[in-house]
């Protein structure tokens, strides 16, 4: 449904999509110790456990797919985050998802081979029905342009926005694979933020920039 031009996954069976951005290769195998993942080459890929470059763009006329070797064992379930998205999640281990309503959100930035990417999250209450009934909910729309810039557009019913207390739906950090260069500087609008960088892995981690998810914010890096 994604890659309906690539012919040579229509035979692949043993590895999924989660949604678009999601590529999953489950263990099958007794004693499994490596697998083969076939990925769509018109996009990089990074694994989502050590943040790191497993794909990189090599598609031509010929070979629209790459197959590759990795490791998977009993710890170990192969999944890929597709360059040029943004997944929003929660790390708190909780009892129940009830729970994990008020917890902060960290962003995982994949960057595609124009150092680009976009996504959203979607929030509404998480308890009620009030999202169909009122259309109690919003929608926050972020980018990271080829310049560095990291955007926050929010879209969604401005009653039910402003209901939230301000400490609601907070960032607690941001991290971004694929970053070609450090950054010198940060700045959330004109606030400096705090950052570390691999130059080994090209992972960029922007820890406690105090956004939230129901505002309007950009951050720089220069």
């Amino acid at each position: 449904m994604e890659y309906p031009e690539i012919e040579e996954l229509y035979s692949v069976d043993d590895q999924f999509l989660i949604g678009a951005d999601l590529l999953v290769k489950p263990v099958t195998s007794p004693e499994q110790t490596t697998t083969q993942i076939t990925f769509p080459a018109k996009d990089n890929w990074y694994d989502v456990d050590s943040m790191t470059a497993i794909a990189t763009k090599m598609s031509t006329k010929e070979t629209k797919s790459l197959t590759v070797t990795v490791e998977s064992d009993i710890d170990k379930i192969p999944v890929y985050q597709r360059g040029g998205s943004i997944i929003a999640r929660k790390l708190r281990l909780r009892r129940s998802t009830q729970m994990m309503t008020d917890d902060p959100y960290t962003l995982y930035v994949a960057l595609d081979n124009d150092q680009k990417a976009s996504g959203i999250i979607y929030m509404d209450d998480e308890n009620t029905f009030d999202h169909e009934r009122k259309d109690y909910y919003a929608v926050a729309n972020i980018s990271v342009d080829m310049n560095g810039v990291i955007q926050c557009q929010v879209d969604g019913n401005d009653e039910w926005i402003a209901s939230q207390p301000s400490s609601a739906r907070m960032i607690e950090r941001i991290v971004i694979m694929g970053l070609a260069l450090a950054p010198s500087n940060m700045y959330a609008d004109s606030r400096p933020l705090d950052f570390d960088y691999s130059a080994e892995r090209g992972v960029l981690v922007i820890r406690k920039p105090e956004l939230s998810a129901l505002s309007t914010w950009k951050i720089s890096l220069a």
